[in-house]
C-alpha cells in the first residue's frame, strides 16, 4: 500500500480510487453473502473519510498509544491503517475510528511487550558478565532505566487520565490546549495535576535517596 496523507483532517488513499459509498453505506453488507466484516473496498472509502487533523479523537489516541509504547504517532496510525487494509476485517457496524483505535492499542501493545522481553534478556546478559557488587556502566545503566520506569509507572499509576496530561505537558501544552488534549475539562486538569505533583514529589524523594536524581 503507498502510503497514506491527510489534507484538512482527511485521509487520501493514493494506491487506489475511493470508492463512492461513503458514510453509513460504507458500513453496510451489499449481501447477506458478505459476512459479517466490511470488504476491502467498504474499509478504504471509510478511511478515506476519517478525520486525522492534529486535535481529532483519532490522532489524540495515536499519540497517546504512541507515548505509551514509545514510537512515532503518526507512524503508528499508517501501520493501523495498513493493517485495516490488508491483515485485519473490521466488523460491520463498528465505526472505522474505532476499529483504527483498537488496531491501535493492539501494535503498542506488542511493542511494549517485546520492549520487555528484551529488558529482561538484556539485564539477564548483564548478570552473567558481571557481578553485581561491582557492576560496570552497562549494568548501572540498566538499573538507572528501570528506577526510572518505576517512578514512571508510579506517577502514572495506570491512570491513562494522568498518562495523557504527561503526555500533552512533554508535548509543551498548557491551560486549555493540555485539557482538550486530555479530554478533561479545567476542573479534572487541575486534580490532575495537583496529583500528579504530589506523585512526582513522592518520586523524587526516592531518587534522592538512592542517590540517582538528575
Amino acid at each position: 500500500m503507498k502510503k497514506a496523507s491527510a489534507v484538512n483532517g482527511k485521509i487520501i488513499l493514493k494506491s487506489a480510487r475511493v470508492c463512492p459509498n461513503l458514510g453509513s453505506g460504507a458500513h453496510t453488507s451489499s449481501s447477506s453473502a458478505a459476512g459479517s466484516y466490511l470488504t476491502k473496498a467498504q474499509v478504504r472509502a471509510a478511511i478515506a473519510a476519517i478525520d486525522t487533523r492534529a486535535n481529532s479523537k483519532l490522532m489524540r489516541v495515536a499519540r497517546f498509544r504512541a507515548f505509551t509504547a514509545g514510537i512515532d504517532a503518526d507512524d503508528l496510525l499508517q501501520e493501523a491503517i495498513l493493517r485495516a487494509l490488508t491483515s485485519r476485517s473490521c466488523p460491520i457496524g463498528l465505526k472505522i475510528e474505532h476499529f483504527l483505535m483498537a488496531v491501535m492499542r493492539s501494535l503498542a501493545s506488542a511493542v511494549i511487550a517485546k520492549r520487555e522481553r528484551d529488558e529482561v534478556l538484556y539485564r539477564e546478559a548483564c548478570d552473567l558478565l558481571v557481578s553485581p557488587l561491582a557492576p560496570d556502566e552497562a549494568y548501572e545503566i540498566v538499573e538507572r532505566a528501570e528506577t526510572y520506569r518505576r517512578a514512571l509507572d508510579g506517577l502514572v499509576n495506570g491512570s491513562p487520565e494522568i498518562e495523557m496530561v504527561v503526555d500533552g505537558i512533554d508535548q509543551g501544552l498548557c491551560g486549555m490546549a493540555l485539557a482538550g488534549f486530555a479530554g478533561m475539562d479545567q476542573a479534572e486538569l487541575a486534580t490532575a495535576r495537583r496529583l500528579i505533583k504530589r506523585r512526582a514529589a513522592k518520586a523524587w524523594g526516592e531518587l534522592m535517596d538512592l542517590g540517582l536524581a538528575a
